[in-house]
């Protein structure tokens, strides 16, 4: 395997949290694995650390990143500065084919939003990268990309969440409704309202988890 090959299979089990945040990558293991010597695994892993997605700690190796609470709600604020902004872009660039793709996608939301395990989650993922693709403002839609590399593993998480799929795939449907009349005003507002509806579900639920995890024996805060 190539080293773009491994960096894009190690970079798929982060995004599906088969790799979790915070877990140690052993090298040698992972070289197994692949099949392949240290020295591409190496080149492959500095593409991550490239990108965020890994780190390198003395002593310990590579880690998958971990955010915490405040870094996930500026990786968010920063979705809000940088996509938003593409939807003029978009209906601008957007052929017909564009919107077919894109609604099959939306469609397929629907049809695996009962679903457990990961497809709803990856149809999902696939149906913003390609979205903002069509924009055609490749250096633009690079940094998106790596933000949304960043944050999709408590993306996936907020997708546990009683009620946020439907909120997204509703928000999917009307951006390809949007598409298909070639409203930028509405694509841009449809997009803001998708990111910022996740971003407070999500941080309200790790806020809840790290509160949790803050109390002291037996539950009482004692305020």
């Amino acid at each position: 395997m190539r080293p773009d090959e491994i960096a894009s299979a190690v970079r798929r089990a982060v995004l599906e949290r088969v790799i979790h945040p915070g877990q140690v990558l052993n090298q040698e293991e992972l070289a197994k694995w692949f099949g392949v010597s240290r020295i591409p695994l190496r080149e492959a892993l500095r593409t991550l650390v490239g990108e965020g997605l890994i780190i390198i700690k003395p002593g310990l190796g590579a880690i998958v990143t971990e955010l915490d609470l405040e870094a996930v709600d500026e990786l968010y604020g920063l979705r809000l500065r940088l996509e938003p902004p593409l939807a003029a872009d978009i209906v601008e660039h957007v052929q017909p084919t564009d919107v077919s793709e894109l609604r099959r996608m939306s469609d397929r939301l629907v049809d695996v939003m009962e679903e457990r395990g990961e497809a709803w989650s990856s149809t999902a993922y696939a149906f913003n990268r390609r979205l903002y693709e069509v924009s055609a403002r490749r250096h633009t839609v690079r940094l998106v990309v790596q933000v949304l590399n960043l944050v999709e593993p408590y993306a996936r998480m907020h997708a546990q969440i009683p009620g946020a799929r439907d909120h997204t795939t509703e928000v999917a449907g009307a951006l390809v409704r949007a598409l298909e009349k070639g409203n930028a005003v509405k694509v841009e507002r449809r997009i803001h309202e998708g990111i910022e509806s996740t971003r407070s579900v999500l941080i309200t639920a790790m806020a809840s988890v790290t509160n949790v995890a803050d109390q002291p024996p037996g539950g009482e805060s004692g305020h």
